[in-house]
């Protein structure tokens, strides 16, 4: 039962798809293949088109059915468009990816110049985190994950690497015991995910609380 209950939620995986312009593009669709163990599936792009598309966000490629109505967020870039470099919420998802141990060739150098000084919390949060800067970045991180979290319909894509980049920050700032926090909301969404339980292992032991660190 629970794999047809997998198999299900996979298909019924719908999207909300937005390119480098922030607006959807014509003939360009998300599938989902099969859901593993935590019932994430991982995501592929298709396109009627000639060009070459680039699944950025979920930044990991691999998104998971929501807990209520709506679609999940999505950014697809038609890869060489050099409208991605002037983009900053492309920038910012580019940017969280590479935070979180991830990389796409988009065929133009994006920079991450600028995010610091935005007005979406997320985009603040990502640029101060890039710049070293995590002492800054924690307040605007934990309130773009509270954001995430208090929606009516959570998405699980949205809030593993929001807790992640989180948990980020308030390790370098030497927040231990709350860094161990986020990366636990983040194991909630991936109970099998091996990044997330090193990461909270690592700021139990920090926390002075070995004795934790294996326990979920």
């Amino acid at each position: 039962m629970r794999l047809v209950f997998l198999l299900l939620a996979a298909s019924a995986l719908h999207f909300e798809i937005t390119d480098g312009r922030g607006k959807k593009p014509g003939g360009v669709v998300i599938e989902a293949g099969s859901a593993d163990a935590d019932g994430w599936c991982s995501l592929s792009v298709a396109s009627k088109g000639k060009g070459e598309y680039v699944l950025i966000w979920p930044y990991d490629g691999k998104a998971k059915a929501p807990d209520g109505p709506g679609d999940i967020p999505a950014i697809v870039v038609e890869k060489g468009d050099a409208r991605l470099a002037s983009n900053a919420h492309v920038s910012a998802a580019l940017q969280a990816g590479v935070l979180l141990g991830v990389t796409h060739d988009v065929g133009v150098k994006v920079s991450v110049a600028g995010l610091a000084g935005s007005e979406d919390v997320f985009a603040r949060g990502v640029g101060l985190l890039a710049a070293g800067k995590a002492p800054d970045a924690v307040e605007p991180l934990g309130r773009a994950l509270k954001e995430r979290e208090r929606q009516l319909t959570r998405v699980p894509s949205e809030i593993y690497p929001l807790a992640m980049l989180y948990g980020q920050a308030l390790f370098a700032a030497g927040k231990y015991d709350d860094a161990a926090v986020a990366y636990l909301k983040a194991l909630q969404q991936r109970p099998s995910d091996s990044a997330a339980r090193r990461a909270r292992a690592a700021a139990l032991i920090q926390a002075g609380k070995p004795e934790a660190a294996d326990t979920p």
